[in-house]
């Protein structure tokens, strides 16, 4: 232990493993979105549910058999307790999070203007899947998939387990718990380096942009909803996570 930081070894493991985890397979193997057909059947749903069990399943198994024996969580609740999935705290969390979500949202507009000074445009990412004609049915999914696993699960691990685990003491003031938040927030980006690399067509300096001006601000802003909320609790991050990370899909709705 030192006076900045909490238990630091627990963190870097499970960032490692999910790191490795996504990484391995988009860096080495590759991906392709190759076509989506346009009615839902059976066979689709269930390759759906299986590409969602294999890209995310292992991470959630490997999670939970962790906190078993690392920090000897004996059951289910007190796992899901652990991470802050807990009902103690929601009112608390969910209103730290939404009274935090504008002011960042200025600042990352702030910096948004600043690149696109320096940079240029925006570059249209990638077209998505069907040369940029998804079926009907893919905005829905997408929403769904943005909440779980994608929210929860980074949520989870980014704020409920690896701040959590790094900050000194609990609950903790902003400025004890800043270099935790720091850092969390630094791992956090970096675990979205490969799939900015491989899944976008944008050229290295807007990748870097992105992930310096949207990335790490806004894991900094949940990562102090979290700590100022003093509750331990990560369901009013995993819904603001939810709603930026689902906003694209319900424009294509509309």
């Amino acid at each position: 232990m030192s006076k900045k930081f909490g238990e630091v070894k627990g963190p870097f493991i499970v960032w490692l493993f999910v790191v490795t985890y996504f990484a391995i397979p988009i860096l080495f193997v590759g991906f392709s979105r190759g076509t989506l057909p346009q009615e839902v059947t059976v066979s689709l749903v269930l390759n759906l549910l299986i590409a969602i069990v294999s890209g995310w399943g292992g991470i959630l198994v490997f999670l939970f058999v962790f906190l078993a024996f690392w920090e000897k969580r004996r059951s289910i609740s007190e796992i899901f307790s652990s991470v802050g999935l807990r009902r103690k705290g929601v009112v608390k969390s969910v209103f730290w999070s939404i009274v935090i979500t504008p002011l960042f949202l200025v600042i990352i507009g702030l910096i948004t203007v600043m690149f696109i000074h320096f940079l240029g445009p925006i570059p249209i990412l990638d077209s998505g899947p069907n040369n940029g004609q998804p079926p009907l049915w893919f905005p829905y999914y997408m929403i769904i998939y943005s909440f779980f696993p994608v929210a929860v699960v980074e949520e989870v691990i980014s704020r409920g387990y690896v701040l959590d685990r790094l900050m000194p003491q609990h609950p903790s003031s902003l400025i004890k718990a800043s270099p935790a938040i720091l850092l969390s927030s630094l791992l956090f980006t970096l675990y979205h380096v490969p799939s900015y690399l491989r899944l976008y067509t944008l050229s290295p300096p807007w990748i870097i942009a992105l992930l310096a001006g949207n990335v790490f601000p806004w894991s900094v802003a949940l990562s102090i909803a979290y700590v100022r909320a003093r509750t331990r609790n990560a369901i009013g991050l995993v819904l603001i996570h939810f709603l930026l990370d689902s906003i694209p899909f319900i424009l294509m709705l509309t």
